[in-house]
């Protein structure tokens, strides 16, 4: 018994739109996209590779500069807290200056009008 043509083909072309609906669904640019289709449709593994390599190093990167960002807010946090009391110290003594300063302008003003 032969198998009929119309099957495979038909399979190949499921297959084909398959392909094209997972890679879609990857974060990447419409050119490399459409050669990554190409290349699959063609069955060039070794082009297809070095795409997907690239894809890969492309994610690779960006997962360290997400870590990298999250590392420094939660440094950024840390050091907000630890620092909490210094600040809270810095603005009392601040207060306590301006306070200092204006009682002293009101004793100079005091010490002219007696002089």
């Amino acid at each position: 018994m032969k198998k009929s043509p119309a099957i495979p083909a038909v399979k190949t072309a499921l297959a084909v739109r398959a392909r094209k609906a997972v890679l879609e669904q990857l974060p990447v640019d419409q050119k490399k996209l459409k050669l990554a289709a190409a290349l699959l449709e063609k069955k060039n593994l070794k082009r297809l590779g070095v795409v997907a390599a690239s894809g890969v190093a492309a994610l690779s990167l960006g997962s360290s500069m997400l870590q990298a960002r999250l590392t420094r807010a939660a440094l950024r946090r840390e050091l907000k807290r630890q620092l909490a009391p210094v600040n809270k110290k810095l603005d009392e003594l601040e207060e306590q200056n301006k306070e200092l300063r204006r009682q002293n302008e009101e004793l100079r003003r005091q010490l002219k009008g007696r002089g």
